[in-house]
């Protein structure tokens, strides 16, 4: 069973983020090296590149874009209709974002293992839904 890793975990190794970088890094290490299967959004491409556009590293998006598809054992998953339906139901019932509807319904359309992510206010909303981790605390 794959790991469903969020936007969050993939930036804090583009930003070099250093309180967060190395247990994200480590992770996705152990993804690429087989350890581990992984697994994120289409959508999560889209929001690195948003989130790098809008903190002015527009130039870099295509190296970071092209370092996450070039993780082995990591399966960037295509939205379907299944998936659009089920987060529409998440953002009007559990009042979350829609692309984190979109990364919720993906991991649990796709059975994942649990959600990893740093995002406390999504780690409440959706642990009812899916066991939730932090980078660190995967085995």
């Amino acid at each position: 069973m794959s790991y469903y890793i969020d936007t969050n975990v993939f930036l804090n190794v583009i930003y070099r983020e250093p309180a967060l970088r190395e247990k994200s890094s480590s992770l996705l290490k152990r993804i690429h090296d087989g350890k581990l299967q992984g697994m994120t959004s289409a959508v999560t491409l889209l929001e690195v590149i948003l989130d790098m556009v809008e903190s002015g590293f527009s130039g870099s998006t295509e190296l970071a874009v092209a370092s996450i598809e070039d993780i082995r054992n990591l399966e960037i998953v295509a939205l379907d209709k299944t998936m659009t339906k089920l987060a529409a139901d998440y953002v009007i019932k559990e009042n979350i974002t829609i692309h984190d509807a979109y990364h919720l319904a993906t991991a649990l359309c796709r059975k994942a293992r649990a959600f990893v992510t740093r995002d406390e206010d999504l780690t409440r909303k959706i642990a009812k839904h899916i066991k939730t981790v932090a980078p660190g605390e995967t085995e």
